[in-house]
């Protein structure tokens, strides 16, 4: 860490565009701005989509944040408002465990039990890396029949929280395969990497991407500890779900979270601009050391396992590898989040080395890819956008 820092330093005194992407916010427009806000509105307009949250970083560190919809009823959405970015966190969690053996205070290849006890059921030599990358057989909860997640919203016992113990006994299930053998996106992993990240650093994993991750890039209040009272100067965006299932989506955002932050383990909710600042900064060599991140960017193909997923060739650690069709032809990473009421999703395109993050009150998928789509068209047909590559 001292030493990322006092690189950073650094090149701060030396490139101002660099202190526009890792440091304070971006201060200079992109001057496609009122192109990006038109094709903001109106295809969020076409697609129903209630609330929509956007930013834009170009390869000159240069930002534009757009927003479009309401949160509630006569409350239009604000570029302050956070939303939840559901699975999109990944991104952070593993950015974090790549920090922490950066540190040495794990080691990715380590199986689980050498930290920790591990949960009822789960096999303790799977490494960590498996737990990051997917690949290491554990069932996904949200899967089993009895989750939450399968029951009609309206069901779902919002107020409990659930322990790990009864995740891993209640929602169990067996492997989908040995460890190592396969390729299936489990939530279990991500669950287990939270009590490693408790015993090596004695605090939290919110706590932790906080100090080390976010903290030196000047982003506040990206992720929030749900146990905590929400600060008076921070609002959320309404999240609306069709909980009847007939195509009219209600304001939910009175239900309790508890259930959710459970069996999440942790809450992680953004602006677009912080969102789009930490991505851009993530693969941009601005937060980890250069083979973290290369070992970030390593895909596995789940095709090669008999997957067809419908969005991505190929997984990472906590970073999905877009197919083209999602970016308009071009190649990109990040990662996608879905939650009741929240849709998230952050893309960094290394060729035009631009990030671009959108995020909606609402669970709307094919209207929000429209969305994204349009945003992106914006983006590709400035004539900036033949500019060096990044990664």
């Amino acid at each position: 860490m001292p030493r990322r820092l006092t690189i950073a330093l650094t090149l701060l005194a030396l490139f101002s565009l660099v202190a526009c992407s890792a440091g304070a916010p971006p201060t200079v427009e992109i001057p496609y701005a009122p192109e990006l806000q038109q094709a903001l509105d109106s295809s969020r307009e076409a697609g129903g989509v209630i609330g929509v949250s956007a930013a834009v970083i170009d390869a000159e560190g240069r930002l534009w944040t757009g927003v479009s919809g309401t949160s509630h009823p006569g409350q239009p959405i604000t570029t302050d408002m956070l939303f939840d970015m559901a699975s999109a966190g990944k991104c952070l969690v593993a950015a974090l465990m790549l920090d922490l053996a950066e540190e040495g205070l794990l080691a990715l290849d380590d199986p689980i039990d050498k930290y920790i006890d591990p949960p009822p059921g789960v096999d303790g030599s799977i490494p960590i890396r498996m737990l990051l990358n997917h690949t290491s057989g554990l069932a996904n909860m949200v899967e089993h029949p009895d989750s939450p997640f399968r029951q009609p919203y309206n069901d779902i016992d919002f107020e409990r929280w659930w322990t790990i113990d009864e995740i891993f006994t209640d929602l169990a299930s067996p492997p989908y395969f040995a460890p190592g053998e396969g390729w299936h996106y489990s939530q279990a992993g991500y669950q287990i990497v939270t009590l490693i990240v408790k015993q090596v650093t004695g605090s939290t994993v919110a706590e932790q991407i906080q100090s080390r991750l976010l903290d030196p890039l000047g982003i506040q209040d990206m992720v929030l500890d749900f146990s905590q009272p929400l600060p008076d100067d921070v609002t959320i965006a309404h999240n609306w779900v069709d909980t009847e299932g007939d195509g009219s989506p209600e304001d939910v955002s009175d239900r309790s979270r508890n259930w959710i932050a459970s069996l999440s383990r942790i809450l992680y909710y953004t602006t677009a601009e912080d969102f789009a600042r930490w991505g851009h900064a993530l693969f941009t060599d601005q937060v980890l050391e250069p083979d973290s991140l290369d070992q970030m960017l390593t895909f596995i193909r789940p095709e090669d396992y008999g997957n067809e997923p419908p969005i991505f060739s190929g997984y990472g650690l906590g970073v999905v590898e877009w197919i083209p069709e999602i970016l308009r032809g071009e190649y990109g990473y990040g990662h996608s989040g879905s939650i009741p009421g929240y849709r998230a999703f952050m893309a960094h395109l290394p060729k035009h080395n631009v990030t671009i993050v959108v995020l909606s009150n609402s669970d709307k998928e094919e209207e929000l890819a429209a969305v994204i789509d349009a945003l992106l068209a914006v983006v590709l047909a400035a004539p900036e956008q033949d500019a060096s590559a990044s990664r």
